[in-house]
């Protein structure tokens, strides 16, 4: 991200050298957040549980702190100090035993929480996500005030984050931590570990079937945008306390993104079309099997993904504009063509 035009993303306007804590910097939005502070000016601490793969977090010049969620001790020593903590880490799967979700996202959570507030650290902006609030499908406009939903059955990855997210809200303004929440959508850019890989893989074997139709507006946050929208959650006085959402700000389809997914790889667009309950039952038939046989990676379907992909919702992006100045600052197919071109 240190190549692009921060300039115009990232205004250097940061007066010194602020510090910030990055949890989740060895992965996907983590590494991207912590290039773009470093452009900013920012010196960088990381929490990582590797002793390897961290050359691109020491060519910029971070600091690493080896520690681990669930060691609360180490958190306090990659904390101290330090005024604003980015927690970017967690789990992020639509398949997996549930303790490790919970363990991950919840009390890994709950452990920054309680890191920041005994090493004294000013301002938390935690990362959640927008699937606490279900996954609508009628088409409503989703906004800030909307109230959270209690997960889908199976749905590790939601009841997680809501059991997260709702620890950082009751911690703003206990022993002087200020917190702020941002809720993506559906992360995905250069080095997506999990959404566009798995799509290309079904498109290339012509597997990829609209769920319905695919007239559904998806939920899409490109990393880019996402990270655009932490930094400034972090600098905005106005945010402490608040939550924003942070998507890409498009209504993009299901059908459309597929469409401009098999384009960009030269293959056949998706023609089939299933009813959304004979994808959910088929699904769970897949994830019955995995379960029986130990499966340790994600099955090709699963409940959750297929909510996910049917999920019919427009994210309301106001509260992040005024009162962060958030736009978003790569469009659809300007990811597309980046990713593919």
């Amino acid at each position: 991200m240190a190549n692009r035009d921060e300039g115009a993303a990232f205004p250097r306007d940061v007066k010194g050298r602020p510090e910030a804590l990055v949890t989740g910097a060895t992965g996907f939005l983590g590494g991207r957040l912590a290039a773009a502070l470093v452009a900013r000016g920012y010196r960088v601490r990381a929490l990582s549980r590797r002793t390897s793969g961290l050359d691109a977090l020491e060519r910029l010049g971070v600091e690493v702190f080896r520690g681990d969620l669930a060691d609360v001790p180490s958190l306090v020593r990659a904390a101290s100090g330090v005024p604003l903590v980015f927690h970017a880490a967690g789990r992020v799967s639509d398949w997996g035993p549930r303790e490790e979700f919970l363990r991950a996202n919840a009390e890994g959570t709950r452990n920054v929480v309680a890191a920041c507030q005994e090493a004294g650290v000013g301002r938390l902006v935690h990362l959640s996500s927008l699937t606490v609030l279900g996954l609508p499908r009628d088409g409503r406009v989703v906004s800030e005030e909307t109230p959270t939903a209690s997960p889908a059955g199976g749905d590790h990855y939601t009841e997680s984050k809501l059991a997260g997210e709702r620890s950082v809200r009751e911690a703003h303004g206990r022993r002087g931590l200020s917190t702020t929440v941002v809720r993506p959508g559906a992360i995905w850019g250069p080095g997506d570990p999990n959404v566009v890989p798995r799509i290309v893989r079904l498109l290339r074997r012509g597997a990829m079937p609209l769920v319905g139709g695919g007239r559904n507006l998806l939920g899409l946050s490109h990393v880019e945008n996402l990270v655009l929208g932490l930094v400034l959650a972090a600098e905005a006085p106005a945010a402490a306390g608040q939550l924003y959402h942070v998507t890409d700000g498009e209504e993009i389809t299901a059908r459309e993104a597929l469409d401009a997914i098999a384009d960009a790889l030269g293959v056949g667009r998706p023609r089939t079309s299933l009813p959304r309950w004979a994808v959910l039952g088929a699904a769970a038939i897949v994830e019955a099997a995995a379960g029986a046989l130990r499966l340790e990676r994600p099955p090709p379907v699963t409940r959750y993904g297929v909510r996910f992909v049917s999920c019919h919702a427009r994210y309301d992006l106001g509260k992040a504009r005024r009162e962060l100045g958030y736009e978003p600052v790569v469009s659809f197919r300007q990811g597309v063509s980046r990713l593919f071109g």
